[in-house]
């Protein structure tokens, strides 16, 4: 996630000198997207990649949300992550800085090799069923209500930023 901090914050400041609102924009919606994975990581109380592997057995939920929240914070295209980008490509783009937005195209499929891994490793490698993996279901498992009504707000608010003026 400190990846995800220095990517954002990249490209971030390569658009605050030609668009401030874009920039503001931009952090906005990346707070709105990690601060739910950060509640449920918490929660989950995963601190590497390795106890990500085994979240099914907590939260099968949380997991796919998690996992969900990880390709939209790499700006994977359906995604809410995918709306800035494009947005700092398309001014880029249009302020004749194309140089500069193939450079971060081309490192923004870097930092989508690494979200898709993190998301490999939740969803895919191990099942739920494994031995090592069943019993964190005996686990306190709270209930987080603000991470329920993040979660959809974190990955379904693209349809709104056509309407923000720039």
């Amino acid at each position: 996630m400190a990846y995800s901090s220095i990517n954002n914050l990249g490209w971030t400041t390569m658009i605050m000198a030609l668009s401030p609102n874009l920039a503001i924009m931009n952090i906005f919606t990346y707070i709105i997207m990690t601060t739910p994975i950060f509640l449920m990581m918490t929660n989950m109380s995963t601190k590497t990649l390795q106890n990500l592997t085994t979240t099914w057995t907590t939260s099968a939920t949380m997991t796919l949300s998690t996992a969900f929240l990880m390709l939209s914070t790499s700006g994977l295209p359906p995604f809410t992550g995918f709306m800035p980008k494009m947005l700092i490509l398309n001014e880029l783009i249009s302020q004749k800085l194309t140089t500069l937005a193939a450079l971060a195209i081309m490192t923004s499929l870097i930092s989508l090799l690494f979200y898709l891994r993190i998301t490999y490793l939740i969803m895919m490698l191990t099942l739920p069923t494994t031995t090592t993996a069943s019993t964190k279901w005996r686990a306190q498992n709270q209930k987080l209500q603000l991470t329920t009504m993040m979660i959809p707000t974190a990955l379904f608010t693209t349809h709104l930023i056509p309407a923000i003026p720039f």
